[in-house]
């Protein structure tokens, strides 16, 4: 854990924990740095997309996972 008046330490922590790679950590960093705001919000943006995407298509998995389960109950599985 980091420092907390690491403030670049903090943030490549935080960076980390949402799951962005090595590379992708160090770009932030860099635009941070930089003042490149915009940058980094657009980056972070898609990143997010990315993520709520994986979300989704777990989630129609697991709605097909309990649909077949119920079926199977219903039409006499335990």
């Amino acid at each position: 854990m980091a420092n907390a008046a690491d403030t670049k330490g903090v943030m490549t922590e935080n960076l980390r924990d949402m799951g962005l790679d090595d590379e992708t950590t160090a770009k932030c960093l860099r635009l941070i740095e930089e003042k490149r705001y915009a940058e980094l919000d657009k980056l972070l943006r898609a990143y997010r997309q990315t993520l709520l995407d994986s979300v989704h298509k777990y989630n129609d998995r697991i709605d097909c996972l309990d649909y077949f389960t119920y079926t199977l109950r219903k039409n006499g599985g335990n």
